[in-house]
């Protein structure tokens, strides 16, 4: 039995007066801290995560199952308590987690940094969750040493808060794409749509997802600002969650994702299944409601959506009961895009947890294929692409089990001097190849339209 005496690290929680905890970005950036801020598609739940005190980094293809026997025993040598030393609760991330895509001992020089996952417990953590805001400050539970870690880390915080101011303005960016892209880019990608469809004629295979990334760089004298991307897209992609990881060498990865690979509250499971696109209407709200219409009457789109949704389904079997999944998809309107959605959930069996859930269902079919092998060896011999972290599990874990991963699509790979946006389309049989070339162009705006610089640069580099 863990006693206190035996807990190694100290999990401190103090309510503060409510904030945005993104306030805190601008001087964390600064600074160059290592960092993750999350935010809620309806504003309910946000954080900021600083530093870090354990962390692991998994390699592999067991690389979910080595994080759950990472952190198991890890979450029994942390006790929670308050100010004042008195047991406490907290509903806030305890454990910040990120995977690639794939497992890949081979990275390109863009991803090789990131690796297969990282997992850790923050320094300190801002969380805001309806409307009141609390800080976690993790110390080492040494008696001697406690009062003085947390004084110290509470200066730092209250330094921070005294920088800190809400940004109502985004700068507007001027970038041009880098000319690495072939200029018949269009046309290979329409060839790899009719390989896939080739395979798919003979039975192997059922869908795949081909994706494709775009390089852009800011306009001269300028830098991009991974934190002010993050915030615009975080004001305009309403209807996703939007993340940011930044490492200390302040190369980040960010984006706002409209797709919950799985959410878990007191045992209760959520997932979606999406597929299915159509481009939102700039001219006229009759014509927009009418390619909502038509996505959600379109054989090929439901067909999409249908497999994702049974492949999931199956998926979450072994680990979930009292699945409920509704006969129709609902048509969910993002600002660039619409898609079809449908809600699955269900109850968590015993002896199971996140990292089960998140094995099973990574990759959905949304963002792999299906059969799921089939769709990886496929892509393997024709996307050639290091998608590294890019529609990889991105999310959180919290000390009674509860969390929340999505999957990091609409996102983007940032430095200082070039950003890399990624997009992936589904493609079945009857798929059309403009059609999907169309279809990406119109994901990667998504992101480029919220690549921000910053605010004061120089006109020298």
């Amino acid at each position: 039995m863990t006693t206190r005496d035996t807990k190694l690290w100290t999990r401190i929680r103090i309510p503060i007066e409510d904030m945005d905890p993104w306030d805190l970005l601008d001087p964390l950036q600064a600074d160059g801290s290592r960092l993750m801020a999350w935010a809620s598609p309806d504003g309910s739940q946000s954080f900021v995560a600083i530093g870090e005190v354990s962390e692991f980094r998994p390699t592999g293809p067991e690389r979910f199952e080595a994080s759950k026997k990472w952190w198991i025993p890890l979450l029994n040598t942390i006790e929670t308590t308050d100010a004042l030393g008195r047991p406490a609760q907290s509903n806030a991330p305890l454990c910040l987690a990120g995977f690639a895509f794939r497992a890949d001992p081979n990275r390109s020089d863009a991803w090789s940094a990131w690796g297969d996952g990282a997992l850790c417990i923050p320094q300190i953590l801002v969380w805001r969750s309806n409307n009141a805001t609390e800080v976690n400050f993790v110390v080492r539970n040494d008696p001697a040493l406690r009062p003085q870690s947390l004084a110290e880390l509470q200066d730092q915080l209250s330094e921070w808060m005294t920088r800190s101011q809400p940004i109502e303005h985004i700068a507007s960016v001027d970038v041009a794409e880098r000319d690495t892209t072939p200029e018949n880019a269009s046309t290979l990608w329409q060839q790899r749509v009719r390989a896939a469809q080739e395979k798919m004629a003979t039975g192997q295979l059922q869908k795949v997802v081909l994706a494709r990334s775009a390089a852009y760089v800011p306009s001269q004298a300028q830098r991009f600002d991974p934190l002010a991307t993050a915030r615009s897209l975080r004001q305009r992609q309403t209807r996703s969650t939007t993340f940011l990881i930044r490492r200390k060498d302040g190369q980040a990865f960010l984006g706002s994702s409209p797709e919950v690979l799985v959410r878990l509250d007191q045992g209760r499971v959520e997932t979606v299944a999406l597929a299915g696109t159509r481009k939102r209407s700039t001219e006229s709200e009759i014509e927009d409601v009418a390619l909502g219409a038509d996505l959600l009457d379109s054989s090929k789109d439901r067909t999409e959506q249908d497999l994702v949704a049974t492949a999931i389904v199956d998926a979450l079997q072994p680990h979930v009961s009292d699945i409920d999944i509704p006969g129709r998809p609902e048509v969910i309107s993002l600002p660039d895009v619409q898609h079809l959605r449908t809600a699955i959930h269900g109850n968590l069996c015993d002896n199971s947890s996140i990292f089960d859930l998140v094995e099973q269902l990574h990759p959905t079919p949304a963002v792999g294929g299906l059969p799921r092998q089939a769709a990886l060896n496929w892509l393997d011999d024709h996307e050639h692409l290091d998608r590294g972290w890019y529609a990889g599990p991105i999310g959180w874990i919290g000390a009674e089990g509860n969390g929340e991963f999505v999957v990091a699509i609409r996102s983007v790979l940032m430095g200082p001097e070039e950003a890399s946006a990624f997009a992936g389309c589904g493609l079945i049989a009857d798929s059309i190849p403009e059609d999907e070339w169309e279809e990406s162009q119109i994901k990667l705006q998504t992101v480029r339209q919220g690549l921000a610089v910053e605010a004061h640069v120089g006109l020298e580099r």
